[in-house]
């Protein structure tokens, strides 16, 4: 497994050199920050705008941990090495999870450094310090949304629309987790569903810890909502391993 993590280090950094998240990962979730943050302001004023702020910025996690993320197994289909994890002593879920160690990391920093430029540019520095000290909420809605970014390339990696749906699905996380409006404001169906996804819980317990409120009972809620979704994972990536050893193929043409 140590051999996994390190192999995937280094994968990482060759696909992404550290330019290149200087110079576009982390400016794009500055930019996503600022922007949300700004609608709420327009919408809501200062208190709209400090909501906006913080479903914003944590929701730049999905950007590593969804989107980014399942480009590690989607790359292994498309140059066919896929088949060869297959035969490893170590299940692909395990060697899947593993791997997307280094996402959970660059969805942690993006969040932090998110929500430090949107808080500097304004002038929020008690909710910048509320930030930081919640980045262990913040590692706990990274590890689920890449427990769900895991469920869903294991049902988008057979077919070519998979960075379009993996867009899709960050996006909805956006609108319906209570990231820019609270849940309220959803219809009661909408809401109740929104329970069931990552984020929505890790939201309110980050809301919770940075009004000096209740906060366990929703990171554990986020916990089991993690645990689920990585369960579903698994058995999605196993069914779609038989699919292929049916069809000899990874793909659904």
């Amino acid at each position: 497994m140590r051999t996994v993590a390190v192999l995937s280090w280094r994968e990482y950094r060759a696909v992404y050199p550290l330019r290149v998240v200087l110079a576009g990962s982390l400016p794009r979730a500055i930019l996503q920050a600022v922007f949300i943050a700004y609608v709420g302001l327009v919408a809501a004023g200062p208190a709209g705008r400090d909501f906006a702020l913080v479903g914003g910025a944590l929701q730049v996690v999905t950007l590593a941990t969804v989107i980014k993320g399942g480009e590690i197994l989607l790359g292994d289909r498309i140059f066919g090495t896929l088949h060869r994890m297959r035969l490893s002593r170590i299940p692909l879920p395990v060697v899947a999870a593993v791997r997307w160690w280094a996402f959970v990391v660059e969805g942690v920093v993006g969040v932090l450094v998110a929500a430090t430029g949107a808080c500097l540019l304004f002038d929020r520095p008690a909710l910048l310090a509320g930030m930081w000290a919640a980045s262990g909420l913040v590692l706990l809605v990274a590890l689920s949304t890449s427990a769900f970014g895991m469920a869903v390339t294991a049902v988008t990696m057979a077919y070519r629309t998979d960075t379009f749906i993996a867009n899709v699905v960050s996006y909805l996380l956006l609108a319906l987790t209570g990231a820019v409006a609270p849940l309220d404001r959803l219809p009661d169906a909408l809401a109740a569903l929104a329970h069931g996804l990552p984020m929505t819980n890790g939201l309110l317990a980050v809301r919770g810890a940075l009004a000096d409120g209740p906060w366990l009972g929703h990171a554990a809620a986020e916990a089991a909502v993690g645990l689920g979704w990585l369960a579903a994972a698994a058995v999605l990536l196993t069914l779609q391993a038989r699919r292929a050893r049916a069809h000899d193929t990874d793909e659904r043409i």
